[in-house]
């Protein structure tokens, strides 16, 4: 599948190479800079019952990321509300509401499974209404991830998600859906969130999408009107009814290559995103007007010296 996935990389931004072994590629991730760099999901993907696409309450359209100021930002464009989406008639939803899972930054290049296994993620809960295991909104390490998909009668497997998009569910045009899953493949998406110990483990209900266990490290913010004002998912197409986002400070996270992944509470879309995070530097402090002038002449001085060098070089002399 073609996907639509575009980084955005202005000003500082560089692109890096960074190596996924669960994928065994090497994939450009964006490198998070003061300008939004995007990453466009399949646009019809997003199962709710038989629809896809525009039609379904779960599509979800893309998500954006920028770093400034010592604070990472977050925003997600999309039919699903923060707060989820009411489900009155399917009992099977233990607590009516169908809403997001958790956010998940993966650093160790091992898959999702196993990263949980071994406590390595990061998490971030972000709906205050969800599932997660988290006490709280905000940032979590040491993460152990866990599934909430049978509470939100979702889809078994992750073969059987895409089963559906492709071979029964369609769009507003009357065509069957595609699953994309932003900056990795239906089958690179299978791989990292199924596979265990190096085996697929597409069983019943294993799709972790939610914290279970884990360490609250920070709080996030929500992002003002103004914030997202700045964004501008329409230019690649994606028009998803809701467009929210959130912010947390830098520090709370380690650098390097990531791979971040986010699944609705009911495995009915999902995303991932490699980005890579620069060290963390010190914020430059501005000189005093003083120092300013004192350099000044200091560098008025060297140029003058500089200039005499010009004139009356360096002769080596033969001994």
């Amino acid at each position: 599948m073609s996907l639509r996935n575009v980084k955005t990389l202005l000003g500082t931004a560089a692109a890096a190479a960074c190596l996924f072994s669960v994928t065994g590629q090497q994939a450009n991730a964006a490198t998070l800079s003061p300008n939004w760099s995007y990453t466009i999901d399949s646009f019809n993907d997003g199962a709710d019952l038989y629809k896809v696409g525009s039609k379904s309450s779960y599509e979800l359209y893309g998500m954006a990321m920028k770093e400034e100021n010592g604070k990472v930002f977050v925003a997600i464009n999309a039919n699903l509300a923060l707060t989820g989406q009411a489900e009155p008639t399917h009992p099977e939803v233990q607590d009516g509401n169908v809403g997001w899972g958790d956010l998940f930054f993966n650093f160790s290049g091992l898959s999702f499974k196993d990263a949980s296994a071994q406590e390595k993620l990061f998490g971030i809960r972000f709906a205050g209404t969800n599932d997660s295991g988290a006490a709280t909104t905000g940032l979590y390490s040491g993460v152990k991830a866990k599934s909430v998909g049978f509470e939100n009668y979702s889809y078994s497997r992750f073969s059987k998600y895409q089963n559906w998009v492709e071979n029964t569910a369609t769009d507003s045009n009357g065509q069957h859906g595609k699953v994309g899953f932003g900056d990795l493949t239906a089958a690179e998406a299978k791989d990292y969130l199924t596979k265990k110990n190096g085996v697929v483990e597409d069983t019943s209900y294993s799709i972790q999408n939610v914290i279970a266990t884990g360490n609250k490290v920070g709080d996030i913010q929500a992002l003002s009107a103004g914030e997202l004002a700045s964004l501008n998912f329409a230019q690649y197409s994606a028009t998803g009814s809701q467009t929210f986002g959130f912010k947390f400070d830098r520090s709370l996270l380690p650098s390097g290559d990531a791979l971040i992944s986010l699944l609705e509470e009911c495995i009915n879309d999902g995303i991932a995103v490699k980005v890579t995070l620069a060290d963390n530097e010190p914020p430059t402090s501005i000189p005093e007007p003083s120092a300013v002038a004192s350099l000044t002449l200091l560098g008025l001085g060297l140029f003058g010296t500089q200039m005499r060098r010009r004139a009356y070089p360096t002769v080596k002399v033969a001994k």
